[in-house]
């Protein structure tokens, strides 16, 4: 189980189904009791509970991780041993204990080997369970001879059909009356009467039982935790009378019958869902928020329905087309705008969490696509519309949007809207350059954009979030290399032959790997500081070895100024070492500045304004080439009025990168893409050094034009507007804008959702903080902060209502050992 529980925690409250025990610290949920229950009977023909799983639970258990791949059957010695002894009544027990695991396949193969010669209640029973499997049609009631139990489930799961079906169940429930007639002033005899006013209560035209006697009944049942049968049906007399309830628009027994059942069903899904649909019926609509979210958070079956839920809630006035998972009850009232917050969060457990069938989840997005298309939503519901047919190809929307990082190609099912409109070029356009053997010699042949080490291993977590297996999404550079979704054909062709590659394609090939995030093997076909420079080919790959380096530390005060130093003393008067020149300065100028080593910026400041000169003067340099590279070394030289306080520098430098970035805007599709690349880095600057000069104000509308205008889907941009506002003053639109990154969930899934926490604590929302500590934690299974965090929650007694699960859920975390001692 310790390698589980940090996966979902729905393992908690459903253990009983994977292993047949249950976690200490948690009762199980009512429908995962049934499978103890049913393991520790000695008579296989007695009464069979009400409840029993779901026909997909099983199939979402896996999908999850919470079973191994076979489903291998997973039980305590005893009951092994049990299920290998033959005979008719060990063949049933064995039956009705699968099907209470949810192993309906099981169970019909255990049933179907019990012949005419077992005893008339074993037939009896074998028959009702295969017909409610739909594997053959209801029997009638069996003769006396099976015994009262299987008779009276007989006679009530006629009646039950027969409402299903739409005809009268008058005369089955009549039948079932009688049968319990037999047992009045017994034990049973009471759970038989809640078992059929339960039944009773869901067929439609037949005479419901008053609520005063659903209340005498319960009170009747008793409050006994050890008697199993008398709480089971005492859960399905409620349930059905709350639904009952709700049908009739009554919705203040609704919540009471509700409110009764989750005090015998803590840890039910179904139970909260009821509940929260109760609420919602009664116009509570905080209630029904927090039940909502109780039954994703520990529910498998019910999570689709209960993500629905809390979407509707988030867009009140939503429209569902035809077909799809309607609201249980209308909310009513005045047209309200979408609660961000809410809709970021059902939306991460819709695609992240949930583990129905992908056209399911996506056809929840699909059906309210006319209330969630001017949300932040919008973009998922466009992705939900575009793949739902062809779905079994489609990638997780996060990793959809970053496909050119797996394969090195683009998206051909995002609406050009919903891709990163720069960062994906990176790799495109190196893979371009390695294919066309592109010469770097005077023009930009590929964006400055680089990914820092920590993105594949974002990549790889946020596959893991998904449920997506992908080689292409791995951290690993040989699992990259050799999968069918990752490196193309044509350069793994090359990378294995490398060393026998003229040294350009090598230093190209090179970049490829860094713009793909493998900077360390990078460097390992790339020539490095001890080989000396010969020609500018040479120049250029030691450039390309340092690059690697420079993005392998990122982070880290890296000690890589001899390795400049080196390679710019090697420099030549050749004109195709003049780019290379200018690109060493600024480089050098950014590790320096890492350093915070204002001498050393100062003494390549010098160097870089001769250089700068002399490259835009070139023949062979475009004015766009000048002007972007003229921007890009101007926006690097701004470190040194940064660390030496010369504000009217650092005014006019700035004054030079945004307005020639700004100006520029490209010719072709190329330029274009280059234009837009060194834009963004450009206001990025100009934010921090605003904000550095105290003009606040200022470098928030940047940050606002860049996040909502120029690049609503880059994470890092929200992530620094939500910095920004809070700094200001701002937490609730600091809490947007962190919610927003984490909608977006890659690069910076684990961040996002951790800061999104805190500003949620700040405005006294810890159910809100516990949900999104929780999903950093899924980027990040050994994340410290945010495990804390939940734990401070909870021991403070501000965990919402599943607190129980959410501690024992934390307390199972990889990190939890390394928690540092509770402060009060």
């Amino acid at each position: 189980m310790a390698g589980i529980t940090w996966r979902d925690p729905a393992a908690l409250p459903l253990r009983p189904l994977i292993d047949l025990t249950a976690d200490p610290a948690v009762p199980p949920a009512l429908v995962a009791e049934t499978a103890l229950f049913c393991a520790g009977r000695s008579d296989p023909c007695g009464w069979l509970p009400a409840h029993a799983p779901p026909a997909g639970l099983r199939r979402a258990m896996h999908r999850s991780g919470l079973l191994d791949a076979k489903d291998t059957l997973v039980a305590p010695p005893e009951v092994r041993e049990r299920l290998e002894t033959e005979g008719h009544a060990g063949l049933l027990w064995a039956a009705r204990l699968m099907r209470a695991l949810g192993r309906r396949e099981d169970a019909a193969k255990l049933l179907w080997r019990l012949g005419e010669d077992a005893p008339s209640p074993v037939r009896a029973w074998r028959d009702l369970l295969l017909a409610e499997d739909g594997r053959q049609p209801l029997p009638p009631v069996p003769p006396e001879a099976a015994g009262l139990p299987v008779r009276l489930a007989t006679a009530l799961a006629r009646a039950g059909h027969a409402a299903t079906i739409g005809q009268p169940a008058g005369e089955a429930l009549a039948a079932a009356e009688s049968l319990a007639a037999g047992l009045a002033g017994d034990r049973l005899g009471v759970v038989a009467r809640a078992r059929i006013l339960a039944v009773r209560l869901r067929c439609p035209g037949e005479p419901g039982p008053e609520a005063d006697t659903v209340r005498a009944v319960v009170r009747d049942l008793g409050t006994d935790r050890d008697d199993f049968l008398a709480r089971d049906a005492a859960l399905a007399l409620l349930r059905a009378a709350a639904r009952a309830a709700l049908n009739e628009t009554g919705a203040g027994p609704a919540r009471e019958f509700a409110g009764a059942a989750l005090d015998l069903d803590p840890t039910g899904a179904a139970t909260w869902l009821l509940a929260a649909d109760a609420a919602r019926a009664a116009g509570d609509q905080e209630a029904a928020r927090t039940h909502y979210r109780v039954a994703a958070r520990t529910g498998l079956a019910e999570r689709t329905a209960a993500v629905a839920g809390l979407l509707d809630l988030a867009t009140p006035t939503a429209a569902v087309e035809s077909g799809g998972p309607a609201a249980t009850a209308d909310t009513g009232g005045p047209a309200a705008t979408a609660d961000t917050g809410e809709l970021v969060g059902a939306l991460a457990d819709l695609l992240a969490s949930d583990r129905r069938e992908e056209r399911d989840r996506l056809e929840v997005l699909v059906a309210r696509r006319p209330a969630l298309g001017g949300t932040v939503c919008a973009d998922a519901v466009r992705w939900a519309v575009a793949v739902r047919e062809p779905a079994a190809g489609a990638r997780p929307l996060p990793l959809e949007r970053y496909r050119p990082f797996l394969d090195l190609s683009p998206s051909e099912i995002l609406d050009p809207v919903d891709s990163p409109p720069v960062a994906i070029h990176t790799p495109l356009m190196s893979y371009t350059a390695v294919l066309e053997r592109r010469e770097p010699w005077f023009r930009e042949i590929h964006p400055q954009r680089a990914t820092a080490a920590m993105f594949r291993e974002e990549m790889q977590a946020t596959a893991a979030v998904y449920g997506y297996a992908s080689g292409g999404a791995s951290a690993d550079y040989r699992t990259w290399l050799a999968a069918p979704d990752g490196c193309p054909p044509e350069v793994r062709d090359r990378l294995a032959n490398a060393s026998d590659l003229p040294l350009l394609d090598r230093a190209l090939l090179g970049r490829l790997l860094s713009a793909v995030g493998f900077h360390a093997e990078a460097e390992q076909i790339l020539p490095g500081p001890d080989v000396q420079v010969r020609d500018p080919v040479g120049a250029y790959a030691l450039a390309s070895w340092i690059f690697a380096e420079q993005m392998l530390t990122t982070g880290h005060a890296a000690e890589l100024e001899p390795h400049f130093r080196t390679l710019y003393d090697q420099l030549g008067d050749d004109v195709r070492y003049a780019r290379t020149r200018v690109v060493t300065t600024i480089n050098a100028t950014v590790n320096a500045a890492r350093r915070r080593e204002p001498e050393t910026i100062a003494r390549w400041r010098k160097l870089g304004e001769e250089d700068l000169a002399r490259y835009t003067a070139l023949a062979e340099v475009s004015e766009f080439d000048a002007a972007i590279m003229t921007s890009r070394w101007f926006r690097a030289m701004g470190f040194l009025p940064f660390l030496t306080g010369d504000r009217d520098l650092l005014r006019a430098d700035m004054d030079r990168w945004l307005g020639i970035a700004r100006d520029l805007t490209g010719h072709d599709e190329h330029t274009r893409v280059i234009a837009a690349d060194n834009y963004f880095p450009a206001v990025e600057t100009a934010v921090r050094t605003h904000t550095y000069l105290g003009e606040r104000d200022t470098a928030l509308a940047l940050v606002d034009e860049l996040a909502e205008r120029i690049d609503p889907i880059d994470p890092k941009t929200w992530l620094t507007a939500g910095e920004l506002r809070y700094q200001a003053g701002d937490v609730s639109g600091a809490l947007d804008a962190y919610l927003r990154a984490a909608h977006l969930q890659f690069p910076y899934g684990r961040i996002s959702w951790f800061n999104a926490g805190q500003m949620h604590e700040q405005l006294g929302r810890a159910d809100l903080a516990a949900e999104c500590y929780r999903r950093s934690l899924a980027h990040w299974p050994t994340g410290v902060t945010p495990l804390r965090r939940l734990r401070d929650l909870h021991l403070r007694g501000r965990l919402p209502d599943d607190r129980g699960v959410l501690a024992a859920w934390a307390a199972g975390q990889p990190a939890w050992s390394r928690l540092p001692a509770f402060e009060g």
